[in-house]
């Protein structure tokens, strides 16, 4: 077969996916490329251009369709390639978190659909329920990030069509160890507030009578849960606000504190879930419920914070000579 004629086909069936316009063009120069890259290899192979020389070429060249995207006009690009990574892991570390919290609110809340004949209160029972409802309902998340990203491209693309001039960005140094004092003091004063309100909840009944009846009743917390799990939180709070002091104080984290803070994290986490797993902390269902999947969320909010907190100090580590 004549290689010219196996190269026209080629070049076809390329120009086939291209919008007409282009055709006529990329035929040509496609045409021209092929026809020196084969003279090529026949000069290196020291033999005419033949049929299997050719079919060699087309192969190593790629698909038709494949062809034809190179010659496309950029599109609409949503996600960047670049970006499509953490895209990804943000799209199903947030479907991951959602059922992280919404799984053990359902298996151990109360009964999550009245009526029912058989399976009402059994494991599997409520696993279908939140199955069919938050398991996949969990699907919003990405729908919101891809429509978020959507709105972002549209934007990006009407400001990229108005050229601005390009100038490099003086160089910096972020030093990440610095401590922003308004932001610490404004956490420790929440967390202040936060504990002692937390702390005050048994005798709300005492510093506040004129609240309505159903608020007393809704806020009761467990006598067991108030007796042998609230008041192992005392300790993991003192310690975490005497490291924000001593921090605030220093105007900077080291290892040593960076370090400290991931162990009261993860302290503080397993706290959490051990007051979520372990039994009521509410006497009303509802309050408890509730109670419950904000524990767990608190504890993924400390699992998280604990290793940042690790990732620094060994960021920190690193960047410090050895004095050995």
């Amino acid at each position: 077969m004549d290689p010219n004629a196996i190269i026209n086909s080629y070049v076809a069936d390329v120009v086939r996916f291209l919008p007409r316009r282009q055709r006529a063009d990329v035929a040509q120069e496609l045409r021209s490329l092929l026809d020196d890259e084969l003279s090529g290899r026949a000069a290196d192979a020291g033999r005419p251009a033949d049929a299997p020389l050719a079919m060699e070429l087309l192969t190593t060249f790629g698909s038709p369709r494949d062809v034809a995207d190179r010659y496309r006009a950029a599109g609409f690009t949503i996600i960047r390639p670049a970006d499509a990574p953490k895209f990804t892991w943000l799209a199903l570390g947030g479907i991951a978190l959602i059922w992280a919290v919404t799984l053990p609110a359902t298996l151990l809340g109360v009964i999550p659909v009245t009526g029912w004949d058989y399976g009402a209160d059994t494991w599997w029972g409520r696993l279908t329920v939140w199955w069919l409802g938050a398991g996949l309902g969990a699907l919003w998340w990405p729908g919101v990030m891809i429509t978020y990203t959507l709105i972002g491209a549209l934007v990006t693309r009407r400001q990229q069509s108005i050229p601005e001039p390009w100038a490099p960005a003086p160089p910096r140094t972020i030093d990440r160890d610095l401590v922003n004092r308004p932001a610490t003091i404004a956490g420790l004063t929440a967390g202040l507030l936060g504990a002692t309100v937390v702390i005050a909840l048994p005798w709300l009944a005492s510093w506040a009578p004129g609240l309505p009846p159903a608020v007393f009743t809704a806020l009761e917390l467990d006598p067991v849960f108030l007796r042998w799990r609230a008041p192992w939180v005392l300790p993991v709070w003192v310690a975490s606000f005497a490291l924000l002091i001593l921090v605030l104080a220093r105007g900077r984290w080291s290892v040593t504190t960076l370090r400290t803070r991931a162990a009261a994290d993860v302290a503080m986490a397993a706290l959490l879930l051990w007051w979520s797993l372990a039994g009521p902390v509410f006497i009303s269902p509802a309050a408890d419920t509730t109670a419950r999947f904000l524990l767990v969320l608190l504890a993924a909010y400390s699992a998280t914070d604990a290793v940042i907190a690790i990732r620094r100090s060994i960021s920190v580590t690193r960047k410090t000579p050895s004095l050995a």
